[in-house]
């Protein structure tokens, strides 16, 4: 039963408490509900059937639920559940192909009828209601096929763009400028001499050029007197007013560090004045450069790893470690992959760990006890290995060291270079990490072996038949070089890698390991919790969805000796450009893969721990479509899996 619709107002009002509505114009959803009609659709109606064509109209659903049935071999199976605000019929008009399934009211429902064309003509103007659309919301991404949409036009790369740089502006330190002691000035009629004399006895790479207000009025460079004098033949005894940069850019205390970086790439110059009042006019009180900044740029990746080579306490470096953490949430909230953001940490938090390798070293040979006279590389496993650990959850380490030629001298090896791993480990849990429940640590002997140690362990027969030496070899074929000796470490990695193409059997229990994880998704699209740990509200998000793709990709990458790339991401973006048959499930994993691992740094930081466990009521309803189909494409995977590996179904 239909009527024309005479309240576009109130239509549109509901439309736009759900995306994609939310994302559009209210004028142009206005303009949808005035052609809208209504359709009343009693328990048991159908929207339409299995292999029906559809027409040029889709549908809002404002009241009631619709079931999703899919009929095979004289047998009905119930694959979806859709509820009040979803858009039912929206895949089958984009591709102008028949329904795969029969849509049908679970109960009383209230549908709108929406036209398709000027609906796709708001969605090609606005890329945020089009980007949902096209990754997360529809039936497409559940079944694997790609779905014909434009790519993002500029001006959505450039909102991205803006969104993380906002971030950095928002978390930049302030300028502030140093004891005024430290600022070099001369006056205009000052020699070249003079001011090189000055400069070199400062040992600062410019003097600032002020008048007797000390008010500025050019900057002389070090790099610009080698040029003046040296190159062009200058008189060094002209006046600096002759050969200085002018005007001089200026900033007033207080500015965002990262600003005022921006701001010098912007000038194309290497130093910004600070003024009392922000203006040529005021007083100079710092002149600071890009190193300067960076130092003070706090929320920058670039200034904190300045600060983490010349940490010394325990202190200092967690307070880096928390900054880290507000990069991640800024990060994060702007919109960026959790999967790069991964990238950036690995690399912050390599650099921590070489700087307390140094430390530490120093701290051994201060005991009296010398670092042996053999190779060896410190090395981090597990999620580090893979450059995802983005929170400080369990420390993944191991050290690999080259035999000394008798096990009595590997054994006084080993001890020395555990003594060095504690010294490491015990500065990383000050620092705010976790030790690893499962023993994965460099100070335990067990993860600190020779390379012939590790090697002969991969190769043992007996390797698989164990949880722990099969939790060994998949830990240790993520292994990622920090320190040390890279030669030894790119050795075991290449011994490691080539035992574990070999291994079948590793390769088979593998696969099975993750067709055996049950997505938290009942038969009507509902999550399902924990019954056990945490509480009745909450399901495992790694066990359930993160390690089944994590997983998947690695013994595919076993498999198809694809090795070139350390993430989950990466790993399976190789598989994509590598495997023809496999590039849309693949290209799916890869998204997945991002939204569930930003989705567990956002819920961990949320509630101070590793957030491997989330109540779904906590996420968004946008949140919630993502989470369900994220746990769809594991179900994909997990069926493609049977395939390669011949496993018999488990589940249905």
């Amino acid at each position: 039963m239909s009527s024309k619709n005479v309240i576009p107002d109130r239509i549109a009002e509901a439309m736009r408490r759900f995306p994609p509505f939310s994302m559009l114009p209210f004028e142009g959803v206005r303009r949808l509900a005035a052609q809208a009609t209504v359709r009343v659709l009693p328990a048991g109606g159908k929207v339409w059937s299995q292999g029906d064509s559809p027409g040029a109209e889709i549908y809002f659903l404002a009241r009631g639920r619709v079931e999703y049935l899919w009929t095979v071999d004289g047998r009905s199976e119930r694959v979806d559940v859709r509820d009040v605000g979803d858009v039912l019929g929206l895949t089958a008009v984009m591709r102008n192909e028949a329904f795969r399934v029969t849509a049908q009211a679970a109960e009383d429902s209230l549908l709108y009828t929406l036209a398709w064309p000027p609906l796709r003509e708001l969605l090609e103007t606005n890329d945020e209601a089009r980007h949902y659309v096209r990754r997360h919301q529809f039936w497409i991404s559940r079944t694997g096929m790609p779905m014909p949409a434009s790519e993002p036009v500029a001006a959505s790369v450039t909102g991205r763009t803006k969104n993380i740089l906002q971030a950095h502006l928002d978390g930049a330190q302030r300028v502030e400028p140093r004891p005024i002691e430290r600022l070099l000035t001369c006056g205009p009629d000052s020699s070249l001499l003079e001011a090189a004399d000055l400069m070199s006895s400062k040992r600062v790479p410019s003097i600032l050029v002020v008048d007797d207000q000390r008010r500025p009025l050019g900057i002389v460079t070090a790099s610009g007197l080698v040029k003046e004098v040296i190159v062009s033949g200058r008189d060094k005894l002209e006046p600096v007013s002759r050969v200085m940069a002018k005007p001089v850019v200026t900033i007033s205390p207080g500015s965002s560090a990262t600003a005022a970086i921006l701001l010098m790439l912007r000038e194309r110059i290497g130093q910004v004045c600070v003024t009392e009042d922000g203006t040529p006019q005021g007083r100079a009180l710092d002149v600071c450069t890009h190193k300067d900044l960076l130092a003070q740029s706090g929320h920058h990746p670039a200034g904190l790893l300045r600060e983490l080579r010349l940490a010394r306490t325990n202190a200092r470096f967690r307070e880096l470690c928390d900054e880290i953490e507000a990069i991640a949430r800024s990060y994060l909230e702007a919109g960026i992959s959790a999967i790069y953001l991964g990238q950036i940490c690995a690399e912050l938090y390599d650099e921590l760990v070489q700087r307390l390798l140094v430390l530490a070293i120093d701290e051994v040979k201060e005991s009296g006890t010398p670092l042996p006279r053999t190779a060896w590389a410190w090395l981090s496993v597990g999620s580090d290995g893979r450059r995802e650990q983005i929170l400080r959850t369990d420390m993944d380490n191991a050290i690999v060291f080259a035999s000394l030629g008798s096990a009595e001298a590997d054994e006084q090896a080993r001890a020395v270079f555990v003594k060095l791993a504690t010294a490491v480990i015990d500065r990383m849990a000050a620092a705010g990490f976790s030790r690893c429940q499962g023993g994965v640590m460099a100070q335990n002997p067990r993860w600190c072996r020779t390379r012939d140690e590790w090697l002969a362990e991969m190769q043992s027969p007996d390797l698989v038949d164990s949880a722990d030496g099969l939790l060994r070899a998949t830990v240790l074929y993520d292994l990622r070089y920090v320190a040390g000796d890279k030669s030894l470490s790119d050795s075991l990695r290449e011994g490691i890698l080539k035992s574990t193409t070999g291994l079948s059997a590793l390769q088979q229990r593998l696969a099975e390991q993750v067709i055996d994880a049950v997505p938290p998704l009942n038969l009507i699209g509902r999550f399902v919790v924990e019954t056990l740990g945490v509480g009745s509200t909450d399901f495992d998000l790694k066990s359930r969805g993160l390690a089944p793709l994590r997983d998947a990709a690695r013994v595919l990458s076993m498999k198809y000796q694809l090795n070139r790339r350390y993430s989950t991401g990466g790993r399976w973006e190789e598989i994509r450009r590598s495997l023809p048959r496999l590039e849309e499930m693949a290209g799916l994993a890869i998204e997945a893969y991002d939204f569930l691992l930003r989705i567990r740094t956002l819920n961990g930081l949320r509630r101070g721990d590793s957030g491997r466990h989330l109540d779904p009521q906590t996420l968004t309803k946008v949140e919630r479509a993502q989470l369900a189909n994220a746990f769809d494409v594991v179900r994909m995977v997990q069926s493609s899996l049977r395939i390669e590996f011949q496993i018999e179904s488990r589940r249905l």
